[in-house]
């Protein structure tokens, strides 16, 4: 099953093409080395919407010092190899709010920001989609 983390911009990658991405797992993420992940950073704090496609290398959770308040919470964290960066064709937030009835993007839209959660596979394909040739 496919992954998408909604993040903060910027994504940053290494020389070697890897970036680490950390946020709470939403639902049933559970990342395992070599599934797909597709990558979008929040418009509203300066991204682009959909920013790249990548595969799992390593993933852990570590706890993080909680920012309001006392005590800590934990994050699903993932080394991405990005084979993919931008999209041949943009997807944001104004594609995809608000849905249409069976929109495939409706899922995109419903997930909270710093989170990293499964896709089912036709919204997956859909999100795919914007990286390949039409």
């Amino acid at each position: 099953m496919a992954l998408i983390a909604k993040i903060d911009p910027p994504l940053d990658v290494d020389a070697d093409g890897v970036a680490q991405i950390h946020a709470r797992p939403y639902g049933a993420a559970d990342a395992m080395t070599g599934e797909e992940i597709f990558v979008w950073t929040s418009e509203r704090s300066g991204g682009h919407g959909l920013a790249a496609r990548g595969t799992v290398l390593e993933a852990r959770i570590d706890s993080f010092a909680n920012t309001a308040g006392d005590g800590t919470h934990k994050e699903l964290v993932l080394a991405v190899r990005i084979t993919h960066g931008a999209p041949l064709r943009p997807l944001d937030l104004d594609q995809v709010a608000p849905p249409a009835d069976g929109d495939a993007a409706r899922p995109i839209y419903a997930h909270a920001l710093n989170k990293i959660t499964s896709l089912e596979p036709d919204v997956a394909g859909f999100v795919r989609s914007h990286f390949e040739e039409e």
